[in-house]
């Protein structure tokens, strides 16, 4: 039988008992991380396995350790056993006749609801089975993968809810409207941190997501409905946002303070200072191609003077492309100027190798023209060609899942056809928008963005910029 004993301060030494015998397989020496601050959980499921199958499953996972060890932590080895493990966590899995039918009140559910089905609910729970066994891997100061074949394995083991399946889409539902109704009661708060840290409400959402997949899907328990369980995880991350926030806005207190009370505790100044830097200088040379683009500056000067709205085109396409360049974080271009927005889209058109602009004609003309309108904030749109985004989606943010890529680039989409738009060479309005090139040019520019096909174009931008600066 397979067995956990604590030995120490997140160190456990792994070992097999067999009557009186008892064989160490391995010292597990973990590391500090959300997950082995509830290791109890996976190594209760490991036993429990062990428990119910028996020396099958205790042959197999002592000869998986030991060659992983022996082979000198080759990948290989793990990538070859996923399927054993998943077959032995589904194996006890059914032996333990779960009626997930239980967890479900249909009575409860309304129009809005995000709803999860009794097999939405197994689902969940055999992936995070899955991730019990292989997290006692990845936990480990000495197991564990590099990154590039950790998220292969990671992959591979949450298919079930990533690929054909609209799980992945609800759970992230669930983060996005439990943090919308969060920035509703407390506006204030959502508002400051916009504006002093640079992080919308969005970038927060993905965060709390991703702490959820990478760090509590394989705490849930076996015997348990996790919706209300990651629910309440979910809760507890944004409350600490907002704590953690609270706390570095409070500049003075009643007892006298010695320290500086102008800048905010815990902000790298010196990364700050140089991203200013970096794009100070940019906006300097963007400055210095207005004629070569045919712009007339003094009517240049005259508009941006009047924008009051940020370029849309800016945030959508010149920010994440400059954020990859750069290597600057995208919330830090959040706190540019309205003016500055414009002229970073102009240097960009100028930067963008030709084979770019030839591939995303619309784009590349987009750059160069102001919208003048506020932004709506939501949209109905959706994409309609959508066999072009399906042959050319491979991943987004790590996922296979389309949902939550097909809604976001809908959403990005509609914004940016739902405006007004000024051309700076020659102040003539956008009358006919070419929304259905548009859609073409954005769907195949982020697939392309999100699945790294476009690392030649940001190398061609580095290098022009590297001669510019």
């Amino acid at each position: 039988m397979i067995k956990f004993e604590l030995v120490g301060k997140r160190r456990y030494e792994l070992y097999r008992e067999d009557g009186k015998n008892k064989q160490k397989i391995i010292d597990l020496n973990l590391i500090f991380s959300p997950i082995t601050n509830k290791f109890e959980s996976l190594s209760e499921f490991i036993e429990n396995c062990s428990k119910s199958l028996g020396k099958e499953f205790d042959d197999w996972i002592c000869e998986f350790i030991k060659s992983y060890i022996e082979t000198n932590r080759n990948y290989a080895v793990i990538r070859d056993n996923i399927e054993k493990l998943m077959f032995y966590c589904d194996k006890y899995f059914d032996s333990c006749n779960i009626n997930f039918k239980d967890y479900i009140n249909k009575s409860k559910v309304s129009k809005n609801s995000i709803f999860f089905d009794e097999e939405d609910i197994k689902k969940i729970v055999q992936v995070s089975n899955y991730l019990k066994i292989y997290f006692i891997f990845s936990q480990d100061t000495y197991l564990q993968l590099p990154s590039k074949f950790h998220k292969e394995v990671y992959n591979r083991l949450v298919n079930k809810i990533t690929v054909n399946s609209n799980i992945i889409y609800k759970l992230f539902k669930i983060v996005s409207s439990k943090t919308y109704e969060y920035n509703h009661t407390d506006k204030y708060m959502w508002d400051y941190i916009k504006t002093i840290y640079c992080k919308t409400t969005d970038m927060h959402i993905m965060t709390i997501f991703n702490f959820i997949m990478n760090n509590i899907l394989v705490t849930c328990k076996i015997d348990s409905n996790p919706i209300p369980y990651l629910i309440s995880v979910i809760d507890e991350s944004i409350k600490w946002i907002l704590k953690n926030i609270y706390k570095d806005a409070i500049v003075y207190s009643e007892t006298v303070n010695t320290q500086d009370v102008y800048s905010i505790q815990g902000k790298d100044n010196l990364n700050s200072y140089a991203h200013n830097d970096t794009i100070s200088k940019l906006l300097t040379t963007a400055y210095n191609k207005l004629e070569d683009i045919k712009i007339d500056i003094d009517k240049f000067k005259a508009v941006i003077s009047n924008l009051k709205e940020m370029s849309l085109f800016a945030n959508y396409v010149t920010y994440p492309i400059l954020s990859k360049v750069l290597d600057i974080p995208y919330r830090h271009f959040l706190t540019i100027p309205v003016s500055n927005s414009y002229l970073l889209n102009i240097l960009l058109h100028y930067l963008l190798p030709e084979d770019f602009k030839t591939r995303f004609p619309i784009i590349k003309k987009m750059l160069l023209y102001y919208n003048i309108e506020k932004p709506i904030l939501k949209t109905t749109y959706k994409i309609k060609n959508v066999a072009e985004f399906v042959d050319s989606f491979s991943t987004f943010l790590g996922f296979k899942n389309h949902t939550l890529a097909y809604d976001t680039y809908s959403s990005i989409i509609g914004k940016l056809s739902r405006n007004t738009y000024v051309n700076f060479t020659n102040d003539k309005k956008v009358t006919n928008f070419p929304l259905v090139k548009l859609e073409s040019d954005m769907v195949l520019f982020y697939n392309d963005y999100f699945n790294n096909k476009l690392e030649t174009v940001f190398e061609n931008i580095k290098t022009q910029i590297d001669k510019c600066i």
